[in-house]
């Protein structure tokens, strides 16, 4: 709503006009939801978790509460690539996307793509152990998925690596050093045989 003042013959007057913003604002939600969503797996992307796990930080700093991350990697996801076609890669990484959904039920919890081949999960209010639990249950799952990877060197079908860490935050710490402890546990897990959990 808009209101002018305008004065006349020594009278004021007012003139009050209401526009409807509605369609202007569902574009800009619009918009704000392309730049945070990844085109693909429909999931939010790796901006969107940077921007969630440095306000989980301070939330979680605030309450003294833990922040556990796990970093999923797909097994040889390059040689389901060059055997199957750059479609199925496109389906598995879609597939992988909708599987992760089912981790996050609660406000403080994210799936996002993370880079790549390469996928995030961000546990709020959760134990390392709550989280490792978790993770082992998204292993199977991927499994359970069947998706064919018949040159990968651990199993003919698709396998993922997970990199498991947790942090109570404390002032003066930051975010990073959870990235950087899962990152760490990551290829720890791919120089222990890959398809595991390394927390």
């Amino acid at each position: 709503m808009r209101v002018t003042p305008f004065h006349v013959a020594g009278k004021n007057y007012f003139v009050i006009f209401h526009q409807n913003i509605t369609k202007r604002k569902i574009a800009e939600e619009a918009v704000r939801n392309l730049a945070s969503i990844d085109g693909l797996t429909k999931i939010p992307n790796r901006r969107s978790f940077d921007d969630f796990i440095l306000k989980e930080w301070k939330r979680c700093t605030r309450l003294k509460k833990p922040i556990s991350l796990a970093i999923i990697d797909l097994d040889h996801f390059k040689l389901l690539n060059d055997t199957y076609g750059n479609q199925s890669g496109d389906d598995c990484l879609i597939k992988i996307g909708q599987l992760l959904k089912e981790f996050v039920n609660r406000p403080g919890d994210i799936c996002s793509r993370y880079g790549g081949e390469e996928f995030a999960l961000v546990f709020d209010d959760t134990s390392l152990e709550q989280a490792k639990q978790l993770a082992i249950k998204l292993l199977d799952k991927i499994v359970d998925l069947n998706i064919q990877n018949k040159n990968s060197p651990i199993k003919n079908y698709l396998t993922a690596s997970i990199g498991l860490a947790e942090i109570i935050p404390n002032i003066g710490s930051e975010e990073s050093e959870l990235i950087s402890k899962a990152d760490i546990m990551l290829y720890k897990a791919k120089d222990n045989g890959r398809n595991r959990v390394e927390a």
